[in-house]
C-alpha cells in the first residue's frame, strides 16, 4: 500500500509548500517584495554544463538538460503543460485537409507554414523562412549524422515562399508534421547568416571545422526567450531576456545558470536563498526530501517530482564489441530481467520516487493502451536459472555461473552520479545474489558527454533516455551510434531489428491512431521478445524553487517544466 500511494502521489505530481516565502530566506539584497521581476536576478542550478545550447546537435545531448534547451531556443511550436502544442514561431499550425496539410494519393503530402511577423535572432538579424530551408539543408547533409533520423528522412524538400512563408513536401506521412517540434523529431531553426559561408565550404573545410564552429556552444545565437550574455566555461552563464522573443518579452530580466552536481551545494544555496531553482538532475531526492521538510515549516519554497527520463538496462548486442558473447544469447538477457527488483532499486536510487515499468511506455501517457496483453518478466529466480540452463550455464560450487568458457563474468557501467552510484550497486549485487559475476565500472563525470565512451561499453550499462512519444524511438537502428555519425544516436547497444525498424516506421508514417497505436503495440511485442533493454523505471526528478518565483509548475513528459519561463516572475 505503501508503494502504490507514493506512485500515485508521484503520477498526480503534488506540489509541497506553495506558502510565500518568508524574507529571512532570500538574499538581503533581493529579498522577496523589494524588487520587481525586472530588477531581479533569477539564480537557477543545473546538474553539468550543456555540450551545446542547440535543440538539434552534433553531439549527443546530455539526458535531462531541459532548462537550457528551452532558455535558448524556439521552435515552430511550444508544448505546453498539458502536452498541447501551441504556436511558437509560427503564426498558426497547419490543420489537416487544409490547404496548408494536404495529404496526396500516393501517400505523399505538403504542408504550408506561416511564421510569426518580424521576428529576430538574439543578435538583431531577421528570421525568415530561409532560416529554416537551410536547417533542412544542414540536418539532411548525409556526412553530419543526422540525415536518417525524424523529420530529416521523411522530407523531399524545403522551400521558402517568401520571408515569413515556406513548405515542406514530406515522401510519405509524418503525424508531427504540424508541430515539426516534438521531441527528437525537431526541424530546430538555424542562423543561415552565422553558418551559411561556413556551410557552402564544408566539402572543401571537411566537416569538423562546421562541427567545431563556435556558433554550437560558446557564440550560440538562438530564438529562445534569454540570451547568452556572459560564460564562465564549467561554472555560470549569465543570460539576458530577448526582447525579441516569439511569445513576448520574459517577465524576468536575468538568469544565472550554475553547474553542480554536489546536492549538498545545491541545498545549502537554496535553503540560504542565494539560488532561486534547482533542476535538470542538479539536486537528489534526498536533498529535495530535506528542502520539502524545512520549507513545509517555513512555506519559503516549493517542490514537485516530475517524470522526464526512461532509465534501464541495455545490453551491449554489437558481435564486436560485445563481451561476453553471452550477452549476445536472448535467454541470457530473459534471465538477468527475471533478476531485477525494480522496487528495491527504486527505494535505494531514488528513494522511492520512481515510477517503477516493464517497457518505456508509461501507463499513464497516452499510448499506455498499447500495454493491454502484453507478457513481461517480473521477478523470478527459478524463471532465470531454467533461461541460463536453457542457454548451457549452470551454477558451480561457488554459486557463480559457468559455461562451455569458463566463468561468466562481465561489467556493468553507468555515468557517475550520486543516484546511478547507488542504482548500480544495487543492481549488481541483485545479479551477484542470483549468480551472475558483475564488476561494477563508473564512467567519469568528466565523459559524462562523451557519446563514443557512452556507447562502447563492453556488455551491461544502465542508461537514461529521454522520455518522448512514446519512448521507444532510441531502440530503432537509426540511432545506432557509429564512427561515421560521431557517436550520435541513443541505441547504445546497437539493437537491430528489422521488424521493429518496419514498425517503427509505421508509427511515424501514419496519420490515424487506431494504426498508430497497433504498430506500437507490436512494437513493444519485439522488444519483450529480443529484450534488448531491462526497463528499470520513470525516475520523478525534483524540481524545487523558492516560492517567490511564480510560474514553475508540472507539466506532460511531452512538454517541459519550463515551457513558460518567459512568464515566470518574482512576487
Amino acid at each position: 500500500m505503501r508503494q502504490k500511494a507514493l506512485l500515485t502521489a508521484i503520477a498526480a505530481l503534488i506540489i509541497i509548500g506553495c506558502a510565500p516565502v518568508q524574507s529571512g530566506a532570500s538574499r538581503p539584497e533581493t529579498a522577496p517584495g523589494t524588487q520587481a521581476s525586472a530588477d531581479r536576478l533569477l539564480v537557477m542550478f543545473i546538474r553539468v554544463e550543456p555540450a551545446t545550447l542547440a535543440n538539434r546537435a552534433f553531439v549527443q545531448k546530455s539526458a535531462g538538460l531541459f532548462v537550457p534547451w528551452r532558455l535558448f531556443n524556439a521552435l515552430p511550436a511550444l508544448f505546453a503543460a498539458r502536452g498541447d502544442p501551441l504556436p511558437e514561431l509560427l503564426a498558426s499550425l497547419p490543420a489537416l485537409n487544409t490547404d496548408t496539410w494536404q495529404v496526396f494519393p500516393d501517400g505523399t503530402m505538403q504542408t504550408t507554414y506561416t511564421l510569426r511577423p518580424n521576428l529576430t535572432w538574439h543578435d538583431g538579424q531577421p528570421f525568415t523562412a530561409d532560416d529554416m530551408v537551410f536547417a533542412w539543408r544542414v540536418y539532411s547533409y548525409p556526412d553530419l549524422g543526422l540525415s536518417g533520423q525524424t523529420p530529416m528522412s521523411a522530407i523531399s524538400e524545403v522551400t521558402a515562399s517568401d520571408r515569413d512563408h515556406f513548405v515542406i513536401r514530406w515522401k510519405e506521412l509524418f503525424p508531427d508534421a504540424n508541430t515539426l517540434s516534438a521531441l527528437d523529431h525537431e526541424l530546430a531553426p538555424l542562423p543561415k547568416h552565422v553558418l551559411g559561408a561556413n556551410f557552402d565550404q564544408i566539402e572543401t573545410l571537411g566537416k569538423d571545422a562546421f562541427i567545431n564552429h563556435p556558433f554550437w556552444s560558446p557564440q550560440y545565437v538562438g530564438l529562445g526567450p534569454y540570451k547568452l550574455q556572459r560564460r564562465e566555461a564549467g561554472s555560470v552563464m549569465d543570460l539576458a531576456r530577448f526582447e525579441g522573443y516569439a511569445l513576448g518579452v520574459p517577465k524576468i530580466a536575468r538568469i544565472q545558470l550554475r553547474f553542480s552536481d554536489d546536492p549538498n551545494v545545491v541545498v545549502s544555496h537554496m535553503l540560504a536563498g542565494e539560488a532561486h531553482v534547482a533542476t535538470d538532475s542538479s539536486i537528489s531526492e534526498e536533498g529535495a526530501t530535506t528542502l520539502a521538510r524545512e520549507w513545509s515549516r517555513t512555506g519559503a519554497g516549493s517542490v514537485f517530482f516530475l517524470p522526464s527520463s526512461w532509465r534501464y538496462l541495455g545490453f551491449q548486442l554489437r558481435p564486436e564489441i560485445a563481451n561476453p558473447r553471452a550477452i549476445l544469447d536472448v535467454r541470457v538477457r530473459k534471465a538477468m530481467a527475471h533478476v531485477i527488483d525494480r522496487h528495491t532499486v527504486s527505494d535505494g536510487a531514488y528513494a522511492g520516487q520512481a515510477i517503477v515499468s516493464d517497457t518505456p511506455v508509461w501507463t499513464n501517457s497516452a499510448w499506455g493502451d498499447a500495454l493491454d496483453g502484453l507478457s513481461t518478466y517480473p521477478l523470478d529466480l527459478r524463471a532465470s536459472e531454467s533461461l541460463m540452463n536453457q542457454a548451457g550455464f549452470s551454477k558451480g560450487s561457488d554459486g557463480v555461473y559457468r559455461g562451455p568458457d569458463g566463468r561468466l563474468s562481465m561489467e556493468i557501467t553507468t555515468t557517475e552520479s550520486a543516484s546511478s552510484t547507488a542504482e548500480i550497486a544495487i543492481v549488481a549485487n541483485q545479479l551477484q545474489t542470483a549468480g551472475f559475476d558483475i564488476q561494477q565500472q563508473m564512467i567519469p563525470r568528466t565523459l559524462a558527454q562523451d557519446s563514443q565512451a557512452r556507447a562502447v561499453f563492453p556488455a551491461l550499462q544502465n542508461i537514461s533516455t529521454l522520455m518522448g512519444e512514446p519512448g521507444l524511438e532510441t531502440l530503432n537502428s537509426g540511432q545506432i551510434p557509429t564512427e561515421r555519425n560521431r557517436w550520435v544516436g541513443g541505441n547504445r547497444g546497437g539493437w537491430s531489428s528489422p521488424e521493429y525498424d518496419r514498425q517503427i516506421d509505421t508509427f511515424h508514417h501514419t496519420l490515424a491512431r487506431p494504426e498508430r497505436l497497433a504498430a506500437l503495440r507490436q512494437m513493444l511485442r519485439i522488444y519483450l521478445e529480443d529484450m534488448p533493454r531491462v526497463s528499470y523505471y520513470f525516475p520523478a526528478g525534483p524540481f524545487v524553487h523558492v516560492a517567490a518565483l511564480q510560474g514553475p509548475a508540472t507539466a506532460a513528459p511531452e512538454s517541459r517544466v519550463a515551457w513558460n519561463v518567459h512568464e515566470w516572475e518574482f512576487k
